[in-house]
């Protein structure tokens, strides 16, 4: 005697492709229902509509990395404690990018073209630029960065309170997305 197999209902195979097939549509009706959203990324600066052109002392100083995002900091005293410390976190930021390292640019805008601090910037960090601008050109009461497109306009300003975290997510976020720089 032979038994024999009988094969799968037609019926509940086909119910469930169906279901399987429904299954995203009732998943996403339901966090909609529920009032579910995505988190959203937030820029962590202040988006400049329109952007503003760096004054041109500060373009024909920054001629070499024509083509390249610059992030600037812009001191309008002396380079102090706070000034140096804003500079380390530009380099962690910078050398974080890895792959994008090279699209960047850093940079310190100051009046003080006397300040001894400059020399032993240049000494230490032999890829910063230092820009010694005129006065009247900066209207930054503390150090506040700058980011600026290839073109030479500035497109974000960062607070002095703004972390390294959210500055380095910003640059993630726009190198990702742009192919000039």
């Amino acid at each position: 005697m032979s038994e024999s197999v009988m094969p799968p209902s037609g019926r509940g195979m086909l119910l469930l492709i169906v279901g399987l097939l429904l299954l995203p549509f009732a998943i996403g009706g339901g966090l909609y229902l529920g009032g579910w959203q995505p988190p959203r990324s937030e820029s962590h600066g202040r988006l400049l509509n329109p952007p503003q052109a760096l004054p041109d002392d500060v373009l024909r100083s920054t001629e070499k990395n024509r083509g390249k995002w610059l992030l600037l900091l812009e001191v309008s005293g002396a380079c102090e404690a706070e000034c140096l410390g804003r500079l380390d976190e530009m380099r962690r930021i910078h050398v974080a990018l890895y792959k994008n390292m090279s699209r960047l640019s850093r940079g310190l805008i100051t009046r003080q073209r006397d300040d001894p601090m400059l020399a032993e910037l240049r000494n230490a960090q032999p890829d910063l630029q230092v820009v010694a601008a005129p006065s009247g050109v900066l209207t930054a009461s503390t150090t506040t960065l700058l980011l600026a497109d290839p073109q030479g306009q500035v497109v974000i300003i960062y607070a002095p309170d703004a972390t390294a975290r959210g500055i380095r997510a910003d640059l993630d976020r726009l190198l990702k997305f742009t192919w000039n720089g």
